[in-house]
């Protein structure tokens, strides 16, 4: 079987989905299926080339394996604004859905692309070339947009978003989405028959983390007191990542001299969360920008508690990768997020942490406040328990041989 990859992030970028779709290709390529990928140039997450990386219009690598890799041109965004994010999915859509068109005819494409526009050209290349199609929903939109207030929700561009992927939804081969909530709006709002949607998590390479990594030693770079209560934001500081609201929330505790917080990271969001935690709360936040990859397991592990906060509604249409993550470094995790969410669902279910209303800085103080005065057991339970989940339920060994049944089904 001739399988094309289309990918909107690819390694080396770090991104869990970059990941996964290269996992997804390796074990392809292992399977003796012909794999090529059709990805952009290397720029996430902080939406610049990479070091020595130059674009053109198209470039083609092939690797000790024989997986043939397609760099297609793309427009860079390193603001998250509308403008620019919709000029890099529509470029990549145009360039990447080219490449499709010219190429030899294979037997099945799997797409994990941004939503809408670049899938939606992906779609209309299968459909013309009668290619059978599964897409990865990593992200719903038009409702992502609406929560983050970008669009309004009686908005004409948000009903004809909301048309078109159900159009894609409905008419492509397969549907992977990444969780329960997601298959409850595809199957409800999108009217997809259930036998097209399939549920398979992201799941998470169990060695990325370094459970042996010191909790002292980051702190010490930073001049972190082993002896203060850290908590850990470890992530993209963008517009959806809700960090004004933690940031708010520690003005609450300015009587606790010994809770202090980390924010490792970049986005669009860094320069305004610096000048606001100046302004409000001194030296008791620390910035720590870039983060480098080699720095992860340290970083999270530095924590007694690890932050994930979403905006408003949020919650119900993602599901931050970065949770996994948490998971696996074995720390308790503090979630901001609405209880019918999949990620206060998987939260509680582990017992890995607690969560708290979004956009209540005063809830999160309170509850940061409370957990302060734990006893170090209890934070080291809950962490080990939110491990232990990850390791039984969202492994490569796990997840992945799901998505290539679905793969090598379709493409029969």
């Amino acid at each position: 079987m001739h399988c094309v990859i289309v990918s909107c992030v690819y390694p080396p970028e770090p991104v869990v989905s970059a990941k996964t779709s290269a996992q997804i290709t390796q074990s392809l390529s292992t399977a003796s299926h012909s794999v090529t990928v059709v990805t952009t140039f290397p720029n996430r997450p902080s939406g610049k080339l990479f070091n020595g990386v130059s674009r053109r219009l198209a470039s083609w690598e092939k690797t000790l394996s024989g997986i043939k890799i397609v760099r297609c041109f793309s427009i860079l965004s390193p603001e998250s604004n509308m403008f620019s994010r919709l000029l890099e999915n529509l470029s990549f859509g145009l360039t990447g859905g080219w490449q499709l068109l010219m190429a030899k005819r294979p037997q099945v494409i799997y797409a994990n692309t941004w939503p809408i526009i670049a899938t939606g050209i992906v779609f209309a290349v299968a459909k013309i070339r009668g290619i059978p199609l599964v897409v990865s929903v990593q992200d719903i939109y038009p409702e992502a947009l609406i929560i983050q207030r970008r669009i309004g929700s009686d908005n004409m561009l948000a009903r004809i978003m909301c048309w078109v992927d159900g159009v894609i939804a409905r008419h492509s081969t397969h549907l992977i989405v990444i969780s329960k909530g997601f298959a409850e709006i595809y199957l409800n709002k999108r009217k997809v028959p259930s036998e097209q949607l399939s549920i398979v998590p992201n799941w998470i390479d169990t060695n990325s983390i370094d459970i042996n990594a010191s909790r002292d030693q980051f702190r010490l770079k930073k001049n972190i007191d082993p002896k203060e209560f850290l908590l850990v934001y470890g992530g993209n500081v963008g517009v959806a990542a809700g960090m004004e609201s933690v940031i708010e929330s520690m003005r609450y505790l300015s009587d606790k001299d010994n809770v202090r917080l980390l924010v490792a990271g970049e986005g669009s969001e860094l320069p305004n969360c610096k000048t606001l935690a100046k302004n409000s709360c001194g030296d008791r936040i620390v910035f720590h920008s870039p983060w480098l990859l080699e720095e992860t397991s340290e970083v999270l592990r530095s924590a007694d508690a690890l932050l994930l906060p979403t905006q408003g509604t949020q919650s119900l249409v993602s599901v931050p990768s970065k949770l996994l993550s948490y998971m696996l470094a074995a720390r308790p995790v503090i979630a901001s997020a609405l209880p019918e969410s999949d990620m206060a669902d998987l939260v509680n279910r582990s017992q890995c942490g607690w969560v708290v209303e979004p956009d209540r800085p005063d809830l999160l103080a309170a509850k940061i406040r409370e957990i302060s005065l734990l006893e170090s057991s209890e934070l080291k339970l809950r962490g080990n328990m939110g491990r232990d989940y990850v390791l039984q339920h969202f492994t490569k060994e796990v997840c992945l041989p799901k998505v290539i049944q679905i793969l090598e089904h379709a493409g029969r």
